[in-house]
């Protein structure tokens, strides 16, 4: 179980996270639903430890999750990949890097997505940027992972991958944080959805 227990985190323009306690279960999908701008993205990077937060603490089985990195998965759409690299020498890199990282499972999810082997990950679209960090991200068999709207820019084909591959994941026993703006989406998969305004919970649903 992941703890959210009176998380804040403000930034010098005032904005950021108030106050958030929240609970996540294994095996399940939870969806944040929001504005841009209402705090999704930052309650997402506190709980993987890329910023500090203000007050409150964070646990997942009892412990930091920075402890648990080798089971953690974050695919965003601001991208971390390597741009520099091809999608195959991405894939390269990584398993040096993460242990559980599945070569096989990048390569099928490539092909999946219907990603070429040739050219930088830099030239390419967004959409093929989103679907390499989706790939990478899924191939990685986390048991912790962090999507940060993996929809934008995706046809509505790729979308339909996403989510069966989302579903699959969670089916295994994954914990899966969706953060999304398209109510209609998250309906579709998750278990829950909690709803963020100004940095704060301001309703759930249980599936």
């Amino acid at each position: 179980m992941l703890i959210l227990d009176n998380v804040s985190k403000t930034y010098t323009n005032g904005k950021g996270i108030k106050n958030l306690s929240i609970q996540f279960q294994e095996g399940e999908i939870t969806g944040i639903l929001g504005r841009n701008g209402s705090g999704k993205t930052t309650m997402l990077k506190s709980i993987l430890d890329l910023i500090q937060i203000d007050n409150g603490s964070i646990l997942w089985n009892e412990k930091p999750v920075y402890d648990q990195y080798q089971d953690v998965a974050f695919i965003s759409e601001e991208g971390s990949f390597m741009p520099n690299m091809s999608a195959k020498e991405y894939g390269i890199f990584l398993k040096d890097y993460y242990i559980h990282f599945d070569q096989n499972k990048y390569d099928e999810l490539l092909s999946k997505f219907e990603i070429s082997d040739g050219g930088k990950i830099k030239e390419f679209s967004k959409g093929q940027q989103m679907k390499t960090e989706i790939a990478a991200g899924f191939a990685m068999n986390a048991k912790l992972i962090v999507l940060d709207e993996p929809f934008n820019a995706l046809d509505e084909k790729s979308v339909e991958k996403v989510k069966k591959i989302i579903k699959q994941r969670a089916e295994a026993g994954a914990l899966i944080i969706v953060s999304c703006h398209d109510r209609e989406i998250l309906d579709q998969i998750a278990d829950s959805i909690y709803y963020m305004e100004e940095g704060k919970i301001i309703r759930n649903e249980e599936k």
